[in-house]
């Protein structure tokens, strides 16, 4: 019964389990190179998750809960939202380095609004723009950048009223 909840809550775990299993009597060669292939990806991700891990440890010991929410939370107003869009332009890297630091920086004091706008900016990534640019041309870049980051802060604002609601406690 134990094993069950566990699973049930592990459910991508549970599911790439139960794939590999089947893909295992159904085409044991490929499920083989499958497992090789994930396992080679794991290896080369490690490090990197180590150390976002070891960040994730800074900033929630080094970093005072005080000067996040004066920062990023209610307190700090507009300037939040705007240091959020920046820092969510500037960003570069996969999403599994982001949202462990964001993870952090919540639990630090900052608004819902900082998270969901920073990673709507997170899509515009300034040093990524001249390579957009260049496959998909001015218009399509500037258009998609400006209304990206100017539905960021709407979006960013729902998303708070709606995990901040009279009858929600999403606190982490």
């Amino acid at each position: 019964m134990r094993v069950c909840r566990w699973l049930m809550s592990q459910w991508l775990v549970s599911l790439t389990l139960a794939l590999y299993l089947w893909a295992a009597f159904a085409a044991p060669d490929k499920a083989c190179l499958a497992l090789q292939s994930g396992g080679s990806l794991l290896l080369s991700v490690s490090l990197l998750i180590l150390a976002v891990m070891g960040l994730v440890g800074l900033v929630q010991t080094w970093i005072s809960r005080e000067v996040i929410a004066g920062l990023l939370g209610k307190e700090a107003g507009p300037k939040a939202l705007l240091i959020a869009l920046l820092s969510g332009t500037l960003l570069i890297g996969p999403p599994y380095v982001i949202f462990p630091l964001l993870m952090a920086v919540r639990r630090q004091g900052a608004r819902w609004a900082v998270v969901t706008i920073v990673l709507a900016a997170y899509a515009v990534k300034l040093p990524m723009i001249p390579l957009e640019v260049g496959f998909l041309g001015w218009p399509f870049s500037l258009g998609r950048s400006v209304f990206t980051l100017l539905f960021a802060v709407p979006t960013g604002l729902m998303v708070e009223k709606l995990m901040t609601g009279p009858d929600k406690q999403h606190s982490l």
